[in-house]
Parts: structure tokens; C-alpha cells; sequence
């Protein structure tokens, strides 16, 4: 077996120095790598610019517009009754609810032979009473000579008294007359309530009686609404009622639309109420339409029906120098986007009014700056815009180039 081979003195330094080689090797060559890395530049992102449309404010009068609910009611409504008793005789043909009457229309007519009877009998006791004072007054002449007579050839002193002179009498007998005349006008009175007429303008709601009833004193014989208005009770909310101006004259004007057919009619605010109903704690305000039905000679195309509920839309008090905008740009808290330099402002503005449709814009807003009317994802102040009319046109699809190019 041979032994190993010894070392010289340099392959033991080379041994010993090995290590320390390769480590200044690895250092060596990571330094190369690392001087001769790429270097990556770090940059900002640009942002990107949303695209919005906008309108321009502009300052503008209006009137603000209240738009309730309400319900038709009578502004007249009286239920006739009877004033004597008798058998009905006869009825009008408009006799029947539903019906237009006139004014000092007949409806009813009631048998009149009885108070004809009482008429006669009220004449003959007033002829009567009248010439039993005519006789009294006879007397009271004669009564008067014979006082002077007797004053004459008596030597006492004869007094003129009443008694004397039947002045009681004469009295009595006038008041006979005077019953006698009174009888005959209540009787008169009587006989002229057979005849019942409609006290106004009227439609027949309901009726009580027909053609051969019996009624007696105070019994019900119909129940008339007038036509030449109907009110209309609407419910406004309390916050609103400011903006329904009751000083102005003839009252604010209102467009009354049926819920349940078709129609349109014109009214007036003529009066609230002072009282809020117990249920949704509003006011009720009382609109006024006038001839809702037309004329028994010419009827309404389309009648406003009672107890229709119907959408009131009131024009109410004016709002000078406000800046109106469509209801949809208005945002949460009572903000609008403002596309102020390219860039957003989400700003707070004072209201004058809102309604369904619109917005009123007291003060916040400048004439002339740009309100931004489409959505935006997520608004955040300052973030870029750039308006739909300064944007960039969209390149058209190759087809679509295509096509035109080979139409040259």
C-alpha cells in the first residue's frame, strides 16, 4: 500500500487560501451584477379624467307649485223637507239623481186640497171679522153722540171714557181682524208649500219620495248639491302651505287632474282651513271650481265627479331671481357636482323651493357655472372632469371607415 503524497508549501497556502477566493470571487461578481442592473424609474400615475355633462346655470323668475291630493265635495249641499203634510201629486222629470235643475225649478208637488179648503175657510173668517168690526164702529158712533147728548141735558159733568165710547170694543174687533188676516196668510203660506222648487243651481243627489207618497210635515224629500261650484278639500303638507299665497286676488290658480278617468278643470285657492287634521297632521285648503258640470242645457263633456280624488297642482307664491335646475341633479344633503376648472366641487346650496320635477336654487350657485347633470360612480372633491363637449371624439369602428372609404 502506498502513502499518500505530502503537500508542498504552495499547495497548502493555495489550500489555506481557498475560501477567502471564492468569497472575494462571489463579492466581486455581485458587485459587477449589481452596477450593471437595470435601473427601474419610479413616476406618478397620471389620473384619469371622467367625462360628465353638464348645463349652465342661469338666474330666472318662477312661481312655486304645490301639488296635493284632495277630494271633491259640495260647496252647497241641502236636504228639502217638506212644510205640510199631503200626498205627493207629482214629480219633475228631472227627479232623478244625477239630474241638473235650474233655480225655482219644481221638483214636487204635493195634493193642495186641503190648504184650498183652509184658504176658503181663513177668507170667510176674515170677511167676517171685518164686518163685525165695521158694526163696532157703528157703535162706537152712536155710543159717541149719545155722550153728547147726554152731556147736554144733564146738569152734571158727563166724561168721555173709553167705555163709554166702546174704544175696548173697537179694539177687540180689530184684533179679531188682524187674527182673521194673519190666518189667511199662513194659510196662503200653506198652500204655496206644495209647490217645492230648487233653492239654486242644483243636482239631485238623492231622492226620498215618488209619485204618490205620503209625507208629513218635515219629512225628507231630497237632497241637492249646487252646481255652480264644487270644492275641492286638499291636504297640504304643513312645510308647503307657505308657498300657497292667499292674499293674492281671486285666489292662486290650480289645475285639478281626475285619479279615476280622464278630465282637466281649472280652480281657485279660496280659503284655508286654520286647522290641521288629526290623521296626517296636515292643512286643508279649499279649491274652488267653478260650473263642474256645465248647464242643464249644455252639459260638460267631462264632469268633475263628487267624492272624486283628484291631484290639485296649485300655483303658488313667486320666487324671484332663483336658479332652476331639473330635480335629478340635486344630491344627498342638498348638494350639486360643479364642474368648476375641469375638476369637482361638491358644494352646498341654499333651496328657495323643490318640487317633483325641479329644484330652486336661492343661493351657492353663480349664473353662469357649469352644474353637472350626468352620474358619477364615486364623487370625490377636486377629482378631474372633462366636459362632453370637450372630450375627445371616439375613433370610428374600422368597418364604419371601411364602408366610407370605398364610398369615395
Amino acid at each position: 500500500m502506498s502513502q499518500p503524497r505530502e503537500l508542498t508549501f504552495f499547495g497548502k497556502l493555495f489550500r489555506a487560501l481557498l475560501p477567502l477566493l471564492l468569497i472575494i470571487g462571489g463579492g466581486a461578481a455581485w458587485s459587477y451584477f449589481q452596477t450593471t442592473a437595470p435601473v427601474m424609474k419610479k413616476s406618478r400615475p397620471q389620473p384619469i379624467a371622467t367625462t360628465v355633462e353638464t348645463m349652465v346655470a342661469s338666474v330666472t323668475d318662477a312661481r312655486a307649485g304645490v301639488t296635493v291630493m284632495g277630494t271633491v265635495t259640495a260647496a252647497r249641499k241641502v236636504t228639502l223637507k217638506a212644510q205640510v203634510s199631503g200626498k205627493v201629486r207629482k214629480v219633475s222629470g228631472q227627479f232623478v239623481p244625477g239630474s241638473l235643475v235650474n233655480k225655482d225649478e219644481t221638483l214636487v208637488r204635493l195634493d193642495p186640497s186641503d190648504h184650498q179648503v183652509s184658504v176658503r175657510k181663513a177668507k170667510s173668517a176674515l170677511a167676517d171679522a171685518m164686518a163685525a168690526m165695521a158694526i163696532e164702529r157703528g157703535s162706537q158712533t152712536i155710543a159717541r153722540e149719545e155722550v153728547k147728548l147726554l152731556a147736554q141735558i144733564s146738569s152734571d159733568v158727563v166724561a168721555e171714557t173709553d167705555l163709554a165710547l166702546r174704544k175696548p170694543q173697537l179694539a177687540q174687533a180689530q184684533a179679531k181682524v188682524d187674527a182673521a188676516q194673519a190666518d189667511l196668510d199662513q194659510a196662503r203660506l200653506d198652500l204655496s208649500r206644495t209647490t217645492i222648487t230648487a233653492p239654486f243651481n242644483a243636482m239631485v243627489l238623492e231622492r226620498f219620495v215618488n209619485e204618490g207618497s205620503y209625507v208629513g210635515s218635515q219629512e225628507n224629500l231630497v237632497t241637492l248639491v249646487g252646481t255652480d261650484a264644487f270644492w275641492i278639500e286638499a291636504q297640504v303638507p304643513l312645510d308647503q302651505l307657505y308657498y300657497i299665497d292667499p292674499t293674492r286676488p281671486g285666489g292662486s290658480p290650480a289645475t285639478i287632474t281626475s285619479q279615476t278617468g280622464p278630465g282637466t278643470w281649472q280652480g281657485r285657492v279660496i280659503q284655508v282651513t286654520g286647522r290641521v287634521n288629526d290623521t296626517g297632521r296636515m292643512a286643508t285648503v279649499i279649491v274652488a271650481v267653478k260650473n263642474p258640470l256645465g248647464t242643464q242645457a249644455h252639459p260638460a263633456a267631462i264632469p268633475l265627479m263628487m267624492d272624486d280624488y283628484v291631484r290639485v297642482s296649485i300655483t303658488g307664491r313667486p320666487l324671484p331671481a332663483v336658479i332652476a335646475l331639473p330635480r335629478a341633479v340635486l344630491q344627498d344633503g342638498n348638494t350639486l357636482w360643479i364642474n368648476q376648472d375641469n375638476t369637482l366641487d361638491i358644494r352646498t346650496v341654499t333651496l328657495a323651493f323643490k318640487d317633483r320635477d325641479h329644484v330652486y336654487i336661492e343661493s351657492g350657485v353663480t349664473p353662469g357655472e357649469a352644474i353637472i347633470t350626468s352620474g358619477l360612480s364615486v364623487p370625490v372633491q377636486g377629482m378631474p372632469l372633462k366636459a362632453k363637449k370637450d372630450a375627445e371624439p371616439q375613433m370610428p369602428e374600422k368597418r364604419t371607415a371601411t364602408a366610407a372609404g370605398a364610398s369615395k
